[in-house]
């Protein structure tokens, strides 16, 4: 970012310190701090998703507090703690999973919030992280995620200290619901234009390597309304297709193993609605698989407690 860019963004936010103390770094520090702790939150998430587990159906049910059906209706980007935040409004219309006492009539609405995003002002300015999620004015959702509750104490103790002290601003990282594990916490739930079929999907943008906008998931929403197998992209004078991976429609007998082998693929996953609420309410219903012991670090090692 060159210096006029920078110094536009620097008088686009309210600073969180004075200029002065800002020069001697204290200001930098308290940023860094900040951000470091917004970076925590998503920590398990992404050794999830290193490991492999975050794309597992048994993962996602296991490490979220709610499941939630619904509709994005806004998008709010704005700059928090010189930082750009995106949040989103869901209107929601069912509860999978949620605490007690927790329902469409009590909680209509779910703020959702990550780090990262686009600004116009003062100039465009895009913000971006791995596995981010986008998501669409009037698409309908299944998310996966975690309560602000779960920011652990250490973090929360120092975010409210900062904000106590004027050194930071509240934040909706710290008081919105997040995704469990980012991108693969967001499913789309898809109408068939023709049967009125209710599909569950994920448009898998990683798959080519490419992070996700509102705009792209619109034109893959809109493919799918179209009957279409693909979105094309002009770059230059050349074409390219990207294929809508639901343009198959599975059909009812799907069952409960080829779902949890397709959300571990995360290519072309694609479930009937009632399939797939079935399933997360089978692993939701059932006991967690005990943790495994260590390993014993050698053979050796494993001997005097064999022969007891």
């Amino acid at each position: 970012m060159n210096r006029a860019m920078h110094e536009a963004r620097e008088s686009s936010v309210p600073p969180v310190e004075n200029r002065g103390r800002c020069r001697n770094g204290k200001a930098g520090a308290a940023r860094i701090v900040l951000l470091a702790a917004c970076l925590v939150l998503a920590a398990p998430g992404l050794w999830a998703i290193m490991r492999a587990e975050a794309t597992t159906l048994e993962y996602q049910v296991r490490e979220s507090d709610v499941i939630a059906r619904g509709t994005c209706v806004d998008t709010q980007v704005a700059w928090s703690n010189r930082h750009i935040v995106t949040t989103y409004k869901i209107a929601v219309s069912k509860y999978i999973k949620a605490p007690a006492k927790m329902s469409v009539a009590s909680h209509p609405v779910l703020w959702v919030s990550q780090l990262g995003g686009r600004v116009e002002k003062p100039l465009p300015i895009e913000e971006s992280y791995p596995e981010m999620v986008a998501m669409t004015r009037n698409e309908e959702v299944v998310l996966f995620l975690q309560s602000p509750e779960r920011v652990p104490s250490p973090v929360r103790a120092k975010y409210d200290e900062m904000v106590r002290t004027g050194k930071a601003r509240p934040s909706p990282l710290m008081t919105n619901y997040r995704l469990t594990a980012m991108t693969y916490s967001k499913l789309n739930v898809l109408t068939d234009p023709q049967t009125g079929a209710q599909t569950v999907a994920r448009f898998s943008f990683d798959k080519y390597g490419f992070l996700p906008t509102s705009e792209a998931v619109q034109r893959f929403l809109d493919a799918y309304q179209a009957q279409q197998d693909y979105v094309e992209y002009k770059q230059g004078d050349q074409t390219i297709r990207i294929p809508v991976p639901v343009a198959a429609k599975p059909t009812a007998a799907v069952s409960a193993a080829s779902i949890e082998e397709q959300m571990r693929q995360m290519q072309t996953y694609s479930a009937p609605w009632s399939t797939f609420e079935q399933q997360v309410l089978e692993i939701l219903n059932r006991p967690a698989a005990p943790a495994a012991a260590p390993a014993a670090a050698s053979p050796q090692a494993a001997k005097p407690q064999a022969s007891r």
